[in-house]
């Protein structure tokens, strides 16, 4: 049911995040990184297990936008890396993973999601190189955010406008980034100084799509 007051656009995008409707996929095949592994589905079914949020805003012109922070440089599998707030289930999420993307959400950039705010989730993806399975979770805020860090895992946030992203339907360009200690050619997109790729990027992608489909322009307008 459409919140009283939200934008058309909020009720279109929960009925494009219904399963059936989603583009899966296709769309997250638009910024993988060459070599993703034949075996995912079945290495998806013993992984370990994590939520992240997808939040849309409206950024400070307006527009309307999503949230992305950078990680610190800790070593592990995703340092340094542009992501969405998430991370691993623990105990007392009790098996639910919109509970885990809600909690880490909180914890990791202070923004308090409600759970009617949650729309709906993206298409599962698996993460060979942390043997992750991820569900992204999309919510939204009807107001510009405040975020407060949590500074041992984010080094910064970014507020990211849906239009400066590629466009719907559209490979994402080859960008050069460091990998393990060399250089690869990866499809992905620079925002804020930083290159967006891998598996945020797959996810960003089929999010792009179904804001897309809903109707999404460039204003955050009630209508």
């Amino acid at each position: 049911m459409r919140e009283m007051n939200a934008p058309i656009e909020i009720a279109k995008l929960e009925s494009c995040l219904q399963p059936e409707a989603l583009p899966g996929w296709n769309a997250q095949a638009l910024a993988c990184p060459p070599g993703r592994p034949s075996d995912v589905a079945e290495k998806m079914t013993q992984a370990k297990r994590a939520g992240v949020m997808c939040l849309l805003c409206p950024d400070s012109e307006g527009r309307w936008s999503v949230v992305l922070m950078k990680r610190t440089e800790d070593g592990t599998a995703h340092s340094g890396q542009l992501a969405f707030p998430g991370g691993a289930e623990d105990p007392e999420d009790c098996g639910n993973l919109k509970q885990t993307a809600i909690r880490e959400c909180a914890e990791e950039v202070g923004v308090e999601v409600p759970e009617h705010r949650v729309l709906g989730s993206l298409s599962s993806l698996y993460i060979p190189p942390s043997d992750f399975f991820v569900q992204p979770y999309v919510a939204w805020s009807p107001d510009p955010l405040e975020f407060v860090l949590q500074e041992e895992e984010v080094a910064e946030v970014l507020v990211l406008p849906l239009g400066a992203l590629p466009s719907p339907s559209t490979p994402w360009p080859m960008q050069r980034i460091p990998v393990r200690g060399g250089m690869a050619s990866v499809p992905g997109w620079p925002c804020g100084g930083h290159v967006l790729w891998g598996a945020t990027a797959m996810m960003m992608a089929e999010l792009r799509e179904v804001c897309h489909l809903a109707g999404f322009g460039p204003s955050f307008a009630s209508s």
